[in-house]
């Protein structure tokens, strides 16, 4: 069974809050998103301040550009040293398999409703580094498990009006099959300009191995949080506006969440990062005139833009 290394564990068993600052990505920012640069986060302990991951983006050029943020990538964890730069190999990495550029496309449909597994979110946690490249359609979902942490999946429907996300540890009691531990469920209304005045979170509940979305509706939702934190101020809101760049806390709230759990959690961070706040131009747009998105509906999988289009006038 997969493990993680003795310094991840003491790192993960040692937090209960985590900040997450995604960072700027200039090149990305300056063209509005006409040229997509792989992203980048850095992972605090809220308590300490001190900084103990950098998440780095491995994703092909190609795909990046015509995909996202539905692309295959992967996401991987290094333990940030003591200039909070990171160091040495990933302690661990997460493989999303979307949508790609030419063939194999292992998710041609992600973006639309989630009515089958092509047009179903997902990604995989591993313990360490994965050998082969970024190009996750490479794979088509036959990677070795032998490295497998857990996975957060997106259930067909998606979770109807608000989204829903399954998050699962690998269980070498139950064959080392990946197995539900919790599930995530967000806000119906998000992004756009809302997330200048409001926070997102998504609250995680504890959850069994075959619950329904409408069972999972039903939890209580007050086991971990992961929240998408509104600007603090002017120069945030600036950030928020222009940029990709995003502000999370997670939160566990109870004492008995294993570093494994934890881990899968951080992952389930950064797939809800890509799936819902990596929307170009997602506040203010221009296209015929100004657009202006004042927020994002969810429905069964499928992300609505509720749009004030002001148009030029020719006359």
């Amino acid at each position: 069974m997969a493990e993680l290394d003795e310094q991840t564990v003491q790192v993960l068993s040692s937090t209960d809050k985590f900040f997450v600052q995604q960072q700027i990505r200039w090149g990305e920012a300056i063209t509005q998103g006409c040229f997509e640069q792989k992203n980048r986060y850095h992972v605090f302990n809220k308590d300490t301040n001190e900084m103990i991951f950098v998440i780095k983006e491995e994703s092909a050029d190609l795909n990046r550009c015509c995909c996202a943020p539905v692309h295959s990538l992967f996401a991987e964890f290094y333990l940030a040293d003591g200039n909070g730069e990171s160091g040495g190999s990933p302690v661990m990495t997460l493989e999303r398999e979307g949508c790609d550029c030419g063939s194999p496309c292992p998710k041609p449909c992600l973006c639309c409703f989630a009515c089958n597994e092509s047009c179903s979110d997902g990604a995989q946690l591993y313990a360490g580094d994965l050998s082969s490249g970024p190009a996750a359609g490479e794979t088509n979902g036959q990677r070795s498990k032998n490295a497998l942490l857990g996975q957060t999946i997106q259930p067909l429907n998606g979770g109807k009006f608000k989204p829903v996300l399954q998050i699962m540890e690998r269980d070498a009691y139950k064959g080392d099959e990946p197995v539900t531990f919790a599930a995530t469920r967000g806000p119906c209304v998000f992004g756009g300009c809302s997330e200048l005045c409001c926070s997102s979170e998504f609250g995680v509940s504890r959850a069994n191995p075959g619950m329904s979305v409408d069972d999972i509706h039903k939890l209580d939702f007050d086991y971990m949080s992961i929240t998408k934190v509104k600007p603090g101020g002017f120069t945030q809101a600036m950030r928020e506006a222009f940029t990709d760049s995003d502000l999370y806390e997670i939160e566990f709230k109870t004492p008995d969440v294993t570093p494994q759990q934890k881990a899968n959690v951080l992952g389930s961070m950064v797939l809800l990062d890509y799936m819902f706040f990596e929307r170009d131009n997602d506040m203010i747009g221009y296209d015929d005139g100004i657009k202006i998105n004042c927020f994002n509906c969810f429905c069964y999988g499928c992300i609505c833009s509720c749009t004030l289009h002001f148009k030029n006038n020719d006359s």
